[in-house]
């Protein structure tokens, strides 16, 4: 029987690649240039109207720094992916289905560990060593969770706009005499 050899692209990868694609990734992490890494992001995340909207700006900022923390700790594309998927869907739930701190911890941890040990009957794969998770664990912990009420707050929240309309008054300046009308006199030298 002719059985090919398993290649990554046919192996489970859990969560990764799943919100983000390897050139998506690549086209992120290829330029150094600050501004266009977070265009990219907003632009893989869907997100429009960053420049003037506080909340995209706000989610725009949370996958950015999801995948600047992968990068600094180095880790593979495939790790980077599925920890950015993980952290997405943690977002989701907390913010957009009102799921609780501690439902969401339980849920962010059970993403993590379904992904750091290999287990063919539960679907689980081994992309996170316990070191890689230790410092998503502290990462997350002091990040995310650390201020998940404010995000709960400002997602959740309609802001109240009031528009206000004041009459503004400008003072000009008298207009200056024409040159033409001076009068020649003494140059006064200081």
């Amino acid at each position: 029987e002719n059985m090919e050899e398993p290649t990554i692209d046919t192996i489970e990868l859990g969560m990764a690649f799943t919100d983000l694609s390897r050139s998506q990734l690549d086209s992120i992490l290829a330029t150094s240039d600050l501004d266009e890494r977070i265009r990219l992001t907003a632009e893989t995340c869907g997100i429009k109207h960053y420049h003037d909207n506080p909340r995209s700006a706000i989610l725009v900022d949370f996958c950015y720094y999801s995948l600047m923390f992968c990068e600094e700790n180095e880790f593979e594309k495939e790790q980077t992916s599925a920890f950015f998927s993980i952290m997405l869907k943690v977002f989701k739930a907390t913010v957009d289905e009102g799921m609780s701190k501690d439902s969401a911890f339980s849920l962010f941890k059970s993403l993590v560990l379904s992904h750091s040990v290999s287990d063919p009957d539960t679907g689980a794969v081994e992309l996170f060593s316990l070191p890689c998770v230790k410092k998503m664990t502290s990462y997350v912990s002091n990040t995310f969770f650390r201020y998940v009420d404010a995000f709960v707050y400002v997602f959740g929240n309609e802001q109240e706009v009031e528009t206000v309309v004041k009459p503004l008054e400008v003072e000009t300046p008298l207009a200056s005499p024409p040159l033409s009308d001076a009068i020649a006199g003494e140059l006064l030298v200081y």
